[in-house]
C-alpha cells in the first residue's frame, strides 16, 4: 500500500507502504544514508541497560532494579522523541544490530519467568508419555522435569492451542532431559521468531528506524530471553496482516488459523482484520479469508478433543493479575463476599465468573468504539494493533510479555498513535513487574501502581477511544456501500 506525499516537506515517517531502493527513509545526506541524530548513542545505551538488567539487574531489589528498566525504556523512547538529522544508518546495519542482540539474549540465563519449562512438559506429555496435555496435568505425568516447572502450574492442563502443542512436541525432543538444552532450544525458537518479524517489517517498510524500534525494544528482548510464545503470535499476526494487504486471503486465513490455534485470544485482533476486509474490500474477500480459517481452527480443536481442549480456558477465564484493570474491583468484591460469610472456594469461583463477564462486556463495547474510529484505516495492521491493545487493557490477566503479540504489527507504522499506546502499556507493565511476576511489588513504584492500576488502564482505554486514530486514512467509500470510488489512499498523521 502506498501513500503519496502532499508536498516536498511532508513527514516521511509513513511506513504502511511498499517501497524499494536502497533501504533508507527520512532525511538523507549526500551518501544516501538515513539520519538518526542522537538516536544511535541513545539506542546503544538502551541496549546496554537492557542487557545488564536481563543478566543481573532483574534479580536486584529496590531502586537499582527499577532504575535500570526505566533507563532502558526512556532511552529507547528517544526513537520517537528525537528528530532525524545527522547520524547515518543503513537498513543492513540495523538488521545486523538486531540479529546480534537477539542472539545474545537468546543464550543468557532466564531473568524472571520459567514458563518455557511448562511448554516443554506439555510437549513431553505428547512425545514421551503419549497422553493429551488437555486431560493430563504435569504432576500426573511422573516426568523428571516437573521440578523445573513453577509450582503453581503443576496441576494446570494446557491452555495453549493444538498448533502450539505441536511446536512444543518438536522442541521437547531437542531438549530431552537437559535443563540447559531445554532452555536454549526455546530461547532460540523465540529469537528466530523475533528476527523473522523484524525481517518482515524491514522488507515492507525499508526503514531502519522501524527495524530498531521493534528489534531493540526492551520488552521484546525480555520476552525473547524468557522465551514466551507471545513472540510466535506476533510473527503470525504480522504475517496475516501483510498477506491480507497483498490480497492473498486464503493463505492469510491459513496462517491466522495457526495463530488462533496457538492462543485463542488472538481471535480478537484477527477478527478485527476480518472486519476490515469485509468493510473495505467486500464480502467475497472476507469469505475467502474467514471460512478456511474457521474450518481449520475447528478441525484442529476437534482433533485434540473438542470441548476437552477448551475446558482449561473456560476454567481459567477469570484469572487475575496484579496490574489488570479489574484487580481493584475484584479485591473489593472478594472481601465483601467473604465478609458476608460465603465460603472461600465459592467466592473465588463466583468472582472469577463475574470478572470474566465484565471483561467480555467491556472488550466488546470498546472494540465497537475503536473499530468505528478506525473504519477509514488504509491498512489492516492498524486494526490488528489497536484491537490487540484493547484486548490487553480490558483483560483480567495481563503480563509484561503480552504486548509482544502486537509490537511487530504496530512497527509497520511505528510513530502512529496506536503504536505509542502499545509502547506505553508495554513500558507500564515492564516497570510494574520489575521485580518479576508472582513476587510482591517490593519497589515503591510497584506498590504505587498496584493501587492505581485500574485508573491507569482506564486512561489507556480512553486514549484508544478518544485520542487514537488511523495513521493512514483511506477516504474511498467502503466496499459494502453502493457508492463511487473516492481518491487514492492518503497519509494521515496519527
Amino acid at each position: 500500500m502506498s501513500a503519496p506525499r502532499s508536498d516536498a516537506t511532508d513527514d516521511q515517517d509513513t511506513h504502511l507502504r511498499h517501497t524499494s531502493g536502497s533501504g533508507q527513509i527520512g532525511a538523507t545526506g549526500p551518501n544516501g544514508r538515513h539520519s538518526l541524530d542522537l538516536r544511535a548513542p541513545m539506542l546503544a545505551a538502551s541496549l546496554v541497560a537492557t542487557l545488564v538488567w536481563l543478566r543481573w539487574g532483574a534479580r536486584w531489589d529496590g531502586a537499582a532494579n527499577l532504575a535500570l528498566v526505566a533507563t532502558a525504556l526512556a532511552l529507547h523512547a528517544g526513537l520517537w522523541l528525537l528528530p532525524r538529522r545527522t547520524v547515518s544508518w543503513s537498513l543492513r546495519s540495523a538488521l545486523v544490530v538486531v540479529g546480534t542482540v537477539l542472539a545474545v539474549v537468546a543464550v543468557m540465563p532466564l531473568h524472571h519467568s520459567r514458563d518455557l519449562y511448562l511448554y516443554d512438559i506439555y510437549g513431553q506429555a505428547v512425545v514421551e508419555h503419549h497422553v493429551s496435555p488437555y486431560a493430563t496435568a504435569p504432576d500426573q505425568l511422573g516426568d523428571p522435569n516437573l521440578d523445573l516447572v513453577a509450582e503453581q502450574w503443576h496441576h494446570q492442563t494446557s491452555m495453549y492451542g493444538p498448533a502450539f502443542i505441536a511446536v512444543a512436541a518438536v522442541v521437547s525432543r531437542v531438549g530431552g532431559d537437559s535443563e540447559l538444552l531445554i532452555r536454549l532450544s526455546w530461547q532460540l525458537v523465540m529469537a528466530a521468531a523475533a528476527m523473522g518479524a523484524v525481517v518482515l517489517v524491514a522488507r515492507r517498510t525499508r526503514d531502519p528506524v522501524a527495524v530498531l524500534a521493534l528489534g531493540c525494544s526492551p520488552v521484546l528482548l525480555a520476552t525473547v530471553n524468557d522465551a514466551h510464545n507471545d513472540i510466535l503470535l506476533g510473527l503470525g499476526l504480522l504475517a496475516v496482516v501483510l498477506l491480507v494487504d497483498d490480497r492473498r486471503y486464503v493463505l492469510a486465513g491459513a496462517v491466522a488459523s495457526l495463530v488462533i490455534a496457538t492462543k485463542v485470544p488472538t481471535a480478537v485482533p484477527i477478527g478485527a482484520v476480518a472486519a476490515w476486509v469485509l468493510w473495505r474490500r467486500g464480502w467475497k474477500p472476507a469469505a475467502w479469508f474467514t471460512v478456511p480459517m474457521l474450518g481449520a481452527v475447528t478441525t484442529a480443536y476437534l482433533a485434540v478433543g473438542g470441548r476437552e481442549a477448551l475446558l482449561p480456558l473456560r476454567e481459567n477465564a477469570g484469572d487475575d493479575s496484579r496490574y489488570a484493570i479489574w484487580q481493584q474491583l475484584r479485591d473489593s468484591r472478594f472481601e465483601q463476599m467473604l465478609a458476608d460469610g460465603v465460603r472461600w472456594r465459592v467466592t473465588l469461583e463466583t468472582v472469577r465468573d463475574q470478572m470474566s463477564t465484565y471483561a467480555l462486556v467491556l472488550l466488546v463495547t470498546s472494540l465497537v468504539v475503536v473499530l468505528w474510529r478506525y473504519r477509514r484505516a488504509g491498512h489492516p495492521g492498524e486494526l490488528a494493533g489497536i484491537a490487540g491493545f484493547v484486548l490487553m487493557v480490558t483483560s483480567t490477566y495481563v503480563m509484561p510479555w503480552y504486548p509482544a503479540m502486537v509490537l511487530p504489527v504496530v512497527a509497520l507504522a511505528w510513530r502512529s498513535r496506536a503504536s505509542v499506546l502499545v509502547q506505553v502499556q508495554a513500558a507500564f507493565l515492564l516497570l510494574a513487574y520489575a521485580q518479576g511476576p508472582g513476587n510482591d511489588p517490593t519497589t515503591w513504584l510497584g506498590g504505587w501502581v498496584e493501587e492505581r492500576a485500574m485508573w491507569i488502564n482506564i486512561a489507556l482505554l480512553l486514549a484508544a477511544a478518544c485520542w487514537s486514530r488511523p495513521w493512514q486514512a483511506d477516504p474511498s467509500p467502503p466496499a459494502l456501500l453502493p457508492s463511487r470510488r473516492g481518491p487514492a489512499v492518503v497519509a494521515s498523521r496519527g
